[in-house]
């Protein structure tokens, strides 16, 4: 029978090394998950566990496999949204006592939409090979952000995976929900705006030119709102292709930009000044930091190692940037409080919060004391959001229907006192 050397963490993240002898890689992987072990690497018939290390491979083994798996190739390669179903139905199958390998290959066969199947199939595959989870969700980068599988990785590092990603999951149905919440409060203002859109293109092709036609065949002058709406028809029909086409080169190139590293800390620095915006996104950002560095902390993860897995999870580059010359500072001696201060990204209250951490000698406390505070901030400030931005664009909407009616009624006016 083959024999395999591997190496795997145990529940409390723990390296631990040996051999076990199985007829198959994937039974080998089954004793594992069967002793509550997470696979790092499994190398079959090594002469030692020193020699479990990744071989390159020779042009005459490449593998086509390797750059787009066979299950993806036939049934389109899935994106974003399906990471939240497939987190989620992993999640209730880990919960039940399943582990990781089990569940993903389970998974690969009871799920109904195509591309979550070949999803968890070519998972499974990346599992059989002795990857971790967090390792092969990082070949999918299109499915899985950077922050969903740096918390995955927390997880395996602390045996803790089932909690971690019951509040991932949970952090992103919350997410969705929001956004959920914006769409639906949007729907009426965008309702309101194509209508008042569609009267005035009506009113700008078609209404207006005849009354324009009439007044001049009779030596009358356009009122002021009239002409004004006549200048914005003239220009829309001269002009308004090349603005339309200037708008999407810009936007493609802001985006291009946005995309280099150096385009994204020079954005993510800007656009922490746009206010409102500004302090949404850092307020996020430091939600996602207590949720995570509570969680890591509270699971036996050293303060150094967290801080290092909690800096991966922030999303705004400019506070990543400074969070992490924070956290050597940090390694360095200084207090938790004192580093994050010089950032200029923590309000206050933040900084209080932890220094009674800090004096107590227990910071996960008041970590999550920060946690129940922003996500509370956050829904507010949601709330405001979607308040302001239906008052604003029901008042555009307004102010434009105003404005036609305004010139419908002068040019009646108008025309009446010319006859």
């Amino acid at each position: 029978m083959p024999s395999f050397l591997y190496t795997a963490k145990d529940a409390r993240g723990q390296e631990v090394r040996g051999r076990l002898e199985a007829a198959s890689r994937r039974l080998a992987i089954r004793q594992l998950s069967g002793r509550s072990l997470s696979p790092v690497k499994l190398v079959e018939g090594a002469a030692e566990v020193g020699d479990v290390e990744d071989k390159p491979r020779s042009k005459a083994s490449f593998d086509w496999k390797s750059v787009v798996p066979t299950s993806l190739m036939a049934t389109g390669r899935p994106g974003r949204a399906q990471m939240l179903p497939f987190l989620r139905a992993l999640c209730d199958l880990i919960s039940c006592g399943i582990q990781v390998g089990d569940a993903v290959k389970l998974l690969s066969r009871r799920l109904n939409n195509p591309k979550l199947k070949a999803l968890a199939r070519d998972l499974w595959e990346e599992l059989s090979q002795g990857r971790s989870l967090s390792d092969g969700m990082r070949a999918y980068p299109d499915v899985f952000d950077e922050a969903a599988t740096n918390l995955i990785e927390a997880g395996e590092a602390t045996g803790n995976l089932s909690e971690i990603l019951t509040r991932l999951v949970q952090d992103l149905e919350d997410r969705r929900q929001i956004k959920g919440q914006i769409l639906a409060a949007m729907a009426y203002p965008i309702f309101i705006v194509f209508m008042a859109g569609g009267v005035i293109l009506i009113f700008l092709f078609f209404l207006l030119p005849r009354i324009q036609d009439l007044l001049g065949a009779l030596g009358g002058d356009l009122p002021l709102s009239t002409r004004l709406l006549v200048g914005l028809s003239e220009f829309a029909l001269t002009y308004g292709i090349l603005v339309v086409i200037g708008l999407v080169l810009a936007g493609v190139g802001v985006w291009s930009w946005r995309r280099t590293t150096p385009g994204r800390k020079t954005f993510d620095r800007l656009v922490l000044r746009v206010p409102g915006v500004g302090n949404f996104i850092r307020d996020s950002d430091i939600l996602r930091l207590s949720q995570t560095l509570s969680l890591l902390l509270e699971n036996g993860i050293t303060t150094i190692q967290a801080l290092g897995m909690t800096e991966r999870v922030i999303t705004n580059r400019a506070i990543r940037e400074s969070f992490g010359e924070a956290r050597l500072r940090i390694a360095e001696g200084v207090s938790i409080s004192n580093a994050l201060k010089t950032t200029g990204y923590f309000p206050d209250l933040v900084l209080d919060i932890l220094t009674v951490g800090e004096n107590t000698g227990n910071i996960v406390p008041s970590l999550k004391e920060m946690s129940r505070h922003f996500h509370a901030r956050l829904t507010a400030q949601v709330r405001a959001f979607m308040g302001v931005i239906s008052i604003g664009v029901l008042l555009v909407a307004f102010g434009f229907v105003g404005l036609i009616a305004l010139g419908i009624i002068s040019s009646v006016f108008q025309l009446s006192s010319s006859l």
